[in-house]
């Protein structure tokens, strides 16, 4: 299954020289919490209200450009599968996606989640087939400054609360932003805030950072499955309350937390059977980062897999890389790929600024190809060479 149904146009855009005042603004008059920044058109990265709160800098007068964040643009055409790991890989809650080099809109980590659990190949997950995040655990009468404390330390968005050993409530950083903003005349992101919630002992606010957690915290009707429960229910309660984790419970006893993150992990790792071999041409020659040469191994292996769900036969690829312009620092790819199969050759070329761009516009090409030789019937073969 392709992301395209799965594109939002939705999204919130920035160009780099903007505040985090005005990002903090303008994220809460549109109720976001990424957006995209842009230099003069071009893309630069994503940058997260989390990852801002979780800074110790004044918002009033930084610049967002040191918060940007740089992320993979994923073709329109992508299989769940490939975005599901690379979401996962880049720990964000949505990717931008591109047509032809321009951004078109982005995908949702969430959306990712609930179409990943009506795959075939995700049928029978089990929430337990998961690894759960387990946060350290809080009393519901510890300090505000505490939680904040544990979510900047442990890279968390939320902190279960405890009461005499049983769970008492779940604390996040919307619950105290929320919170904060109805508490406080101002009614607005502050310096004396930011310090405060970065500070250990809240010295800039001690009133605010010295109340108990379970003053912020979600206490009631909240959102928990069985950890037998499956990865499917998990899913469509994250979607339906528009949260990024849920409680997991055995009986009256925390498990820990079911995140998206790990659900893009677990559908990430899927192994894709395999009916076919690839052969690399030349692809050591291009001198590539560890990370990167796992991007390609990933993204042809599964565009081959969407391959192989249309040719239903046994078949090789030969993948041949050059890199034959340079720009400054500019590496121009042409990739040549060749599909044979009993009867059948399919051969596409394809070029680009960037490798992963280049990979999916030789793989489209090679698929259209193919779409034109079955039309439609991939259970019979029309042409041969």
């Amino acid at each position: 299954m392709e992301i395209t149904p799965l594109i939002s146009e939705d999204f919130l855009v920035l160009q780099d020289g903007a505040t985090l005042s005005e990002l903090i603004g303008k994220m809460k008059q549109y109720e976001k919490h990424s957006a995209l920044v842009f230099r003069k058109g071009k893309y630069l990265g994503v940058v997260e209200k989390k990852k801002v709160l979780r800074s110790r800098v004044n918002v009033a007068e930084a610049k967002i450009r040191p918060f940007v964040h740089k992320t993979p643009v994923i073709s329109e055409h992508e299989d769940i599968i490939s975005a599901a790991y690379l979401m996962y890989e880049s720990a964000l809650d949505f990717v931008p996606v591109q047509r032809d080099k321009a951004i078109i809109g982005v995908l949702r980590a969430l959306d990712v989640v609930k179409a990943a659990a009506e795959l075939p190949e995700t049928k029978g997950f089990k929430v337990e087939d998961c690894r759960l995040l387990r946060p350290s655990r809080l009393s519901k009468d510890a300090p505000l400054a505490t939680a904040m404390e544990i979510m900047h330390d442990e890279q968390v968005d939320q902190v279960p609360l405890f009461d005499e050993g049983k769970l008492y409530g779940i604390i996040s950083y919307k619950d105290v932003l929320r919170k904060y903003l109805n508490w406080s005349p101002q009614r607005d992101f502050s310096v004396k805030f930011n310090k405060m919630v970065s500070s250990k002992a809240g010295e800039e606010a001690p009133a605010l950072g010295l109340l108990p957690a379970a003053s912020f915290s979600t206490n009631d009707n909240l959102v928990t499955i069985k950890a037998e429960g499956s990865m499917k229910d998990a899913a469509n309660l994250m979607v339906k309350n528009n949260i990024m984790d849920v409680l997991v419970m055995a009986r009256d006893e925390f498990k820990g937390l079911l995140t998206v993150k790990n659900i893009l992990r677990r559908v990430g790792s899927l192994k894709i059977p395999q009916n076919y071999n690839i052969k690399f041409v030349d692809l050591h020659k291009l001198k590539l980062e560890p990370y990167q040469n796992a991007n390609v191994q990933k993204i042809c292996s599964n565009e081959a897999f969407k391959l192989q769900r249309m040719i239903h036969n046994e078949f090789s690829l030969v993948l041949h890389f050059k890199e034959y312009q340079k720009e400054g620092k500019q590496h121009k790819y042409s990739l040549h790929l060749r599909v044979e199969y009993p009867g059948h050759i399919i051969t596409a070329s394809q070029d680009d600024w960037e490798l992963e761009a280049a990979l999916h516009k030789v793989f489209e090409a090679t698929k259209n190809e193919a779409k034109k030789m079955f039309q439609g019937d991939t259970s019979k073969r029309y042409r041969k060479e």
